[in-house]
């Protein structure tokens, strides 16, 4: 058998993975209706993005099930969900570095278990309190990002997972200004590279691929 895959990490951290799995498939599979029933209920508030208009027969039967902002707001309600599920990953990945956790890494982790709680409010408030707390939102989902972030670097210097997840991670920062441009909405544009980056995180966990813990006393830096 491969030493690589003989790690020694508990077992929560396989249900980590499948909940990371979970929240980052529903993630993408919601960001075009979510999206388009954004448009469908506030006509006239952003540019249309063309994918929106390309994909609306396909979609109409997921927007049309209530009216235009009541659409909206079921897609808000079960979205925010995702949060919540990919904390349990936060918690999983830092587990793996063990007492030989970087400054990078704890403040890594700090930002995003902030970040996934503070937008977990934000869109809550956003979609059950009518918008009263979009501003956190929007603020924890730049901590999440920068999280990540910071995070992605932690990973690319303690390995204990492989490198270019760390890459990934790193990705969402820049990446999250890019995706609001082309999926047009928030949450969901800012937090589709999170999802994907996180749902790859998921499988490693779950199926123990390529885990290297760190032991107690080994320090990254």
């Amino acid at each position: 058998m491969n030493k690589e895959a003989r790690v020694d990490v508990p077992k929560w951290i396989s249900w980590a993975g499948l909940s990371a799995i979970i929240g980052g498939l529903t993630a993408i599979v919601l960001t075009a209706p979510f999206a388009s029933a954004y448009f469908s209920a506030y006509p006239g508030y952003d540019v249309v993005p063309n994918w929106v208009q390309s994909l609306k027969p396909a979609l109409s039967p997921l927007l049309t099930f209530a009216s235009p902002v009541g659409v909206y707001n079921v897609y808000g309600r079960v979205y925010d969900l995702v949060y919540l599920l990919f904390l349990p990953t936060a918690f999983g990945l830092h587990v793996l570095h063990h007492g030989a956790s970087s400054r990078i890494e704890k403040w890594g982790f700090y930002l995003l278990v902030g970040g996934l709680l503070s937008t977990f409010i934000g869109v809550a408030g956003d979609y059950w309190l009518n918008g009263v707390t979009f501003f956190i939102e929007l603020l924890g989902l730049l901590i999440l990002a920068t999280g990540a972030a910071l995070y992605g670097t932690a990973i690319l210097r303690s390995k204990v997972i492989p490198g270019w997840c760390g890459w990934l991670l790193i990705s969402c920062l820049p990446g999250a200004f890019l995706t609001i441009l082309l999926i047009g909405h928030i949450p969901s544009g800012p937090t589709f590279l999170f999802a994907l980056s996180w749902l790859i995180i998921g499988y490693m966990l779950l199926f123990k691929r390529g885990l290297r813990p760190l032991p107690e006393k080994q320090g990254v830096g």
